[in-house]
């Protein structure tokens, strides 16, 4: 099965804020807790235009610390004998790996999982109730986008 994935994070090369996966199966959106949140140094454009989207209509984030969302995509993906998770920037997937390993030398178990990255422009989409820079509607609009060119996956 296909899942798109997004994450929104502080600023380049910085720390996870939120995760999501959209796929034909269901979706998954993660977000870490305030208290996490807050002992961040927080990149101000960061601040102002990712913090308050974290929980908007139609994108309601299950909030766990961030040491627990290697268990839920876990949980999310056991059923999936062969997952593949497609991405438009590398970091979305370095971050999905970084939420999989669960300390030195030890992972979540997880099926055999291919990734794919693909330059895709998701945005602007025609999605309704669509907000970009909340990580659901962002792979939303990613698979969206991968529908729309499905003879390029």
């Amino acid at each position: 099965m296909l899942y798109s994935l997004d994450c929104e994070f502080n600023g380049f090369g910085g720390e996870l804020i939120s995760l999501a996966l959209s796929g034909e199966a269901g979706e998954l959106y993660l977000c870490r807790p305030h208290a996490e949140l807050d002992a961040l140094d927080l990149h101000p454009w960061v601040e102002e235009n990712v913090l308050p989207l974290l929980d908007v209509n139609g994108a309601r984030p299950v909030v766990l610390p961030q040491e627990a969302f290697g268990r839920a995509i876990q949980a999310f993906l056991k059923n999936d004998t062969a997952p593949c998770v497609i991405a438009d920037w590398p970091e979305d997937l370095t971050h999905l790996m970084q939420c999989l390993i669960l300390s030195p030398g030890q992972m979540v178990r997880i099926p055999d999982l291919t990734l794919k990255l693909m330059q895709v422009s998701s945005w602007p989409s025609d999605l309704e109730g669509a907000i970009q820079h909340n990580a659901l509607w962002d792979a939303r609009a990613l698979r969206r986008a991968l529908t729309l060119n499905r003879g390029e996956i």
